[in-house]
This record gives C-alpha cells, sequence and structure tokens, in this order.
C-alpha cells in the first residue's frame, strides 16, 4: 500500500502584473500567507498601484484598503494566462516532485528570467 506524501514546505509564488501592458512587475516568493502579501504590497507601492484585481484570498482583503480592492475571476484571467505560460515553459513549476527545486535562490533566478523573456519581451521594467 502506497502512502501519499504532503510537501510541508510548499513555496508559492505572489505575482503583479500590469494589466494594461501585461507586464510582470514584480513577484514574492513564500507562503500563502498575510507576510508574503505584505512584503509584495511594500514593493508595489513604488509602483503607484491604484486597484488590485485578486481572488478571494483572505491575507489581501486584510492588506488592501477597501475601495482598491477588486475580487473575482473576470479581471484574473491576465494572470492565469501567465501561469499556464510559466507552467508551460519551467518545468520547475509543473506538478511533478522530480522537477521542482528546493532552493529559493534557484526559483527567484527562474523568475526574474521568465519575467525577463516571457513576459516583458525582453526589456528590463
Amino acid at each position: 500500500m502506497a502512502l501519499s506524501k504532503k510537501k510541508s514546505n510548499k513555496l508559492w509564488v505572489w505575482k503583479a502584473r500590469d494589466r494594461a501592458t501585461g507586464r510582470l512587475l514584480d513577484w514574492e516568493l513564500g507562503g500563502r500567507d498575510k507576510a508574503t502579501c505584505e512584503r509584495l504590497l511594500e514593493r508595489l507601492e513604488r509602483w503607484g498601484v491604484r486597484l488590485y484585481c485578486a481572488d478571494g484570498w483572505e491575507a489581501c482583503a486584510e492588506l488592501i484598503p477597501q475601495g482598491r480592492l477588486h475580487v473575482g475571476k473576470e479581471e484574473t484571467h491576465g494572470i492565469e494566462r501567465d501561469h499556464s505560460r510559466q507552467r508551460h515553459w519551467l518545468a520547475r513549476f509543473r506538478r511533478r516532485t522530480c522537477v521542482v527545486s528546493r532552493s529559493v535562490e534557484m526559483v527567484e533566478a527562474t523568475m526574474a528570467l521568465f519575467a525577463f523573456y516571457h513576459c516583458n519581451g525582453g526589456k528590463l521594467a
């Protein structure tokens, strides 16, 4: 009988995408928690974001002021397309344990290359 193993240290990639241009502005690696969201929002201040579109994750609702957060799937299709491209181009983001790096530094470097070449057209943000 095979026992299924659950990963104890999951690494989530939080992304910020400009809906108008499709550029990936920034990302944060960490858990699916309030602290990770705070770190990303802190760095996004320099971009002067006026509206955040997200799915209904609690951390976003707690940290983003009311009136600046739009919750719903109808405005997140662009970032979902980006996730799909990321999984297509980079094996480490597929759901197979043999290709997933446990190194945060390697995931960070991979995200930087993906943003540069596949999201931002080979141009720095």
